[in-house]
């Protein structure tokens, strides 16, 4: 999250060029991938080969090729830069708040594993309903809510 910029709620793809690393770097090589291009290694790593791809990719889609990764590039590549994607699936462990927590309170009381209050706070007895429920659904017991763990209780991920 933190390539992302939120501008007068206008989401702005993270501007990538040679040196750029991490996750946003890793999801533009998969994108160069699926394209047909051939950015090497997955490894978030804007390296030579990556640029190679890029300026590659640019040029067969029209686009000025600078090797820089920015809205056009992103946008040619698939994405979606006007907001930002919403991410149904956080991962929540015990010490988180908020509207995601709520959601999960209420999905754990619905299905009777959670009896305290929906409150949003993810304290012991949201771990102890968190734990009970992975239990009965054959998932790794760790208290920690990941996708595994959403998808059992019903909610879309992708």
């Amino acid at each position: 999250m933190h390539n992302r910029n939120v501008i007068k709620g206008q989401y702005h793809c993270p501007l990538l060029k040679k040196g750029s690393s991490g996750a946003s770097v890793k999801k533009m090589q998969i994108k160069l991938i699926a394209a047909g291009y051939a950015p090497g290694k997955i490894d978030g790593i804007f390296g030579p080969l990556t640029e190679s791809a890029v300026l590659a990719f640019q040029k067969n889609c029209g686009l000025v090729q600078d090797g820089i990764v920015g809205k056009m590039t992103w946008t040619a590549l698939g994405v979606s830069c006007e907001k930002p994607p919403e991410n149904h699936c956080p991962t929540l462990a015990q010490g988180n708040t908020g509207p995601a927590v709520v959601k999960l309170q209420g999905l754990l009381k619905t299905k009777g594993f959670y009896k305290g209050n929906i409150d949003g706070i993810f304290g012991p007895l949201t771990k102890s309903a968190v734990l009970a429920f992975q239990a009965t659904m054959g998932l790794v017991q760790d208290g920690i809510v990941g996708r595994k763990t959403w998808s059992a209780l019903g909610v879309i991920c992708w």
